[in-house]
């Protein structure tokens, strides 16, 4: 079964004034959005990932405070929030490092649904999105990530996230 991931489209992230928003973050949702019509459409699993840190989180020594459990920064940005309302399919992992399997039940939903093929969007291109698509090429899942749909905010970082995720890890990027 194909699955939508949908990788920390959070307001600190996505929306300017969040901790951790970057120029461009925001131009992922409009091809995001599109893709959840379509999956809605067909029926077919999406799963958010959501960034969700302690107030005292370790990450903080790195990066500075940000999605904070049930903190506003935390919270999906509000147009995918909408597009995804309602819709039984939606599924949510939380996690607290950058690759959506560490510590959470990410693995189970793929076994539970049967997911054997990931389309991938979301931010950052070269942290959380590199380090869930390594994970799900090592479990032999096709992985396709939309380079309309993922964004960073380093370009140099983001080419190279692309060309690994492309070359080393055999995702398909489109």
């Amino acid at each position: 079964m194909r699955a939508l991931l949908l990788i920390d489209l959070q307001r600190d992230f996505v929306e300017p004034g969040g901790a951790l928003y970057f120029p461009g973050a925001e131009s992922v949702l409009p091809p995001v959005l599109d893709l959840v019509k379509k999956y809605r459409e067909q029926s077919l699993p999406i799963i958010t990932t959501q960034d969700w840190h302690e107030e005292n989180d370790a990450e903080f020594q790195i990066w500075p405070k940000h999605c904070v459990k049930d903190g506003a920064g935390a919270e999906l940005v509000k147009a995918l929030k909408e597009s995804l309302s309602g819709y039984e399919k939606h599924l949510t992992v939380r996690k607290t490092r950058y690759s959506a399997f560490y510590g959470t039940n990410f693995e189970e939903i793929i076994e539970s649904y049967g997911i054997d093929e990931v389309e991938v969007c979301g931010v950052v291109t070269h942290i959380c999105v590199l380090f869930t698509v390594e994970e799900l090429r090592n479990r032999g899942i096709r992985t396709i990530v939309r380079k309309d749909a993922v964004a960073s905010y380093d370009e140099g970082f983001h080419a190279c996230a692309l060309k690994l995720m492309r070359e080393v890890l055999r995702a398909e990027v489109i």
